[in-house]
């Protein structure tokens, strides 16, 4: 929201002392653009549950241990947490065999993203709510190659499709006297987005003091552009690049009505290019946590496995801890 809003300041203090339409409609238009990307992309990323874990429950993990000089949440962040609701179901396909070392292999993802935020912007007392949501769907086909009995390569070709809409409720009367401007380019608006976003990663397992653990570096891009738009100031390209290094343990626990159970622990380190950078504020963040997960697996069934957990998120804008619920996790 901090771009929104020195967008209104500079609409109301250079755009009509400028007296060149044609300058100030391109520096509003810039912003604009802006705003939409790095709106769209920081989505793009919360969506993929594998790379942030919001939950059904925040809190803040200073209170149960001291992280020294690793960040781990603050109040700007907790607060930012607590305004995001965020639900993601994965369902992959069963993987159908090519050759002795190839299969390939379907998956789809419904995620919801939404925020919700009263902004204060030059009176205290005039409260303006702010309702942002996502929907995107997400699909992919994925090939899968064994190197060897550890190692194994896999790319994948993926599309997404993001519906955006947003709600202000306007209190304060600077913002009503702007309301001609921002409605139907930043404020009460929608616009829809088409995304490219091809993977390629490598996934090593293998046994640690006798338990099994697994490694995966991945590498995703997402590309596309916004369509459906409400303004032609909306009208720009997406970009963001997300390179993820994944340490998991698992841990067998005891069997619950004859089904596997297991605990996992996982360190993450997730880099970060493109639009997603500056509303992430980092270049670079890390994701630590542990479930508890159930084999829920059968032949009508598509839930794979289900469980709850605790992830930890460090050195961003969504630093903080939550609790999760865990779908279609692999043991």
């Amino acid at each position: 929201m901090k771009r929104l809003f020195s967008l209104g300041i500079l609409y109301t203090f250079t755009g009509p002392a400028l007296g060149q339409e044609a300058s100030a409609s391109d520096v509003i238009g810039e912003l604009i653009r802006e705003f939409v990307a790095q709106n769209t992309a920081p989505t793009v990323v919360v969506a993929d549950s594998s790379l942030i874990s919001l939950g059904i429950m925040d809190f803040d993990p200073n209170e149960f241990a001291d992280f020294g000089d690793i960040n781990v949440g603050n109040d700007e962040s907790f607060a930012l947490r607590k305004s995001l609701r965020t639900y993601s179901l994965p369902w992959s396909f069963e993987p159908q065999k090519l050759s002795a070392n190839w299969q390939t292999s379907y998956g789809v993802r419904i995620s919801y993203v939404g925020s919700n935020q009263d902004i204060i912007y030059s009176e205290p007392e005039y409260i303006n709510n702010f309702d942002e949501e996502s929907i995107i769907a997400y699909g992919e086909k994925n090939w899968l190659y064994r190197l060897s009995k550890g190692w194994e390569l896999a790319f994948s070709m993926s599309a997404q499709y993001l519906y955006y809409r947003n709600h202000f409720e306007y209190q304060d009367p600077a913002l009503l006297a702007l309301r001609g401007f921002f409605d139907g380019q930043l404020l009460n608006t929608s616009y829809q987005v088409w995304l490219a976003d091809p993977a390629v990663s490598a996934v090593y397992r293998g046994k640690l003091l006798g338990r099994r653990f697994d490694y995966k570096i991945q590498y995703r891009h997402a590309l596309g552009h916004t369509v459906n738009t409400d303004s032609r100031y909306q009208q720009t390209g997406v970009e963001t690049g997300r390179l993820s290094n994944t340490l998991t343990f698992h841990f067998d626990t005891p069997e619950v009505y004859g089904r596997s159970t297991q605990v996992r622990a996982l360190m993450r380190r997730i880099d970060l290019t493109g639009d997603a950078v500056e509303p992430m504020g980092t270049h670079h963040y890390y994701q630590f946590g542990v479930g508890w997960l159930l084999d829920t697996s059968s032949p009508d069934s598509w839930l794979d496995s289900i469980g709850i957990g605790v992830s930890v998120n460090a050195g961003s804008n969504l630093s903080g801890g939550s609790v999760v619920l865990l779908f279609n996790e692999e043991m």
